[in-house]
């Protein structure tokens, strides 16, 4: 299991991995730099994937159908292999 945790190295104090802060002493613990770069991260990550939800409705749509069409479907199973079933 990896640690996400870490010591300031300020006051020594438990601080969350990557932090930008000490929340016991304030002090910074990130460059502008650093932080700039996680702050564009966090950002990316909080776009919507349109083309998750299209993947999600397209099997909705699939699942639907099957539930819909099931009867149709077995009495064509039942047609094409009535002489291997024997139902």
């Amino acid at each position: 299991m990896d640690n996400k945790f870490d010591n300031c190295p300020y006051c020594g104090r438990t601080v969350i991995k990557g932090a930008m802060r000490c929340v016991a002493c304030g002090r910074i613990l990130q460059t502008p730099e650093e932080q700039l770069k996680m702050i564009e991260k966090l950002q990316t990550k909080k776009k919507f994937n349109w083309s998750r939800l299209l993947n999600y409705a397209v099997m909705i749509g699939i699942l639907w159908a099957f539930y819909y069409y099931s009867g149709r479907i077995i009495k064509i199973i039942k047609i094409f292999f009535k002489d291997v079933i024997h139902i």
